[in-house]
């Protein structure tokens, strides 16, 4: 994610046994605990300035045993004219062996044209993604770290309830050899739209870039993140802020 709604890990060779293994028994999977399904609405922010309202959304379908994240921002103001329509991402992956493999991502930038448009298929027969924008197609190499942006939103918060640390991840179509370091900041009490909550602070960052995202995750809605700071050369540039959310406990 950053300011025009991008957000600043790998699988599918198993995918197709699965899909065989599942049409054979009959029976629908169910979700698994550690990805939990919600619906959370954040107050967007660019430099101190209300900007608009966003969604992250986390759905299941038992029936293919698939996920999908979703980011939808809605702009308003001045900033609605260049970005008439929601800016939106998302991302369809599975639980495989343990990792959250992505499946397919979408990323529509709000635009008339959508200049900045971009799609991903995930190719793990071959262990490449096929990116297309721009006009362009091109494929890069995955590993068993590569997500997309929605992916590994996801991945962050799944690594926070099952060991209360990020993982290592990689983003799909970006520098492999660049993975993100993650500093702990601790716990604190962060004010929210559903009202003060403990969180637990930790920011991400790579190396050689001057951007770094600030994440407070909240235990008792099972980490979700209730505010995300984006900040370049040390100043906060976009800020998102829990304002509601359904599927995780507190109202």
């Amino acid at each position: 994610m950053n300011s025009r709604g991008k957000t600043t890990k790998g699988w599918m060779q198993y995918a197709a046994a699965s899909l065989m293994t599942f049409a054979a028994s009959g029976s629908a999977t169910a979700a698994d605990a550690s990805i939990p399904t919600y619906s959370a609405v954040y107050e967007v922010e660019y430099k101190g300035k209300s900007l608009g309202t966003c969604e992250f959304k986390v759905t299941y379908d038992a029936k293919s045993d698939t996920y999908e994240f979703t980011s939808n921002t809605v702009a308003k103001g001045l900033l609605k004219l260049a970005r008439p329509n929601p800016v939106v991402e998302r991302s369809h992956f599975r639980l495989v062996d343990g990792r959250i493999r992505p499946i397919e991502f979408w990323s529509e930038d709000g635009s008339r044209k959508g200049e900045d448009n971009r799609h991903i298929e995930f190719d793990w027969h071959r262990s490449v993604a096929i990116v297309s924008g721009d006009g362009a197609r091109r494929e890069v190499a995955l590993d068993d770290r590569s997500l997309d942006r929605g992916s590994m939103q996801v991945a962050l918060m799944r690594d926070m309830i099952v060991s209360q640390h990020p993982g290592d991840y990689r983003l799909a179509g970006e520098d492999a050899s660049q993975g993100y370091a993650f500093t702990d900041n601790g716990e604190t009490t962060t004010p929210t739209g559903i009202g003060p909550l403990t969180t637990r602070s930790v920011t991400m960052h790579r190396e050689g870039s001057s951007r770094s995202t600030a994440f407070w995750f909240a235990p008792e809605l099972s980490y979700l993140p209730v505010r995300i700071e984006q900040s370049k050369e040390g100043e906060v540039q976009t800020a998102f802020s829990l304002t509601s959310q359904t599927g995780l406990g507190k109202k």
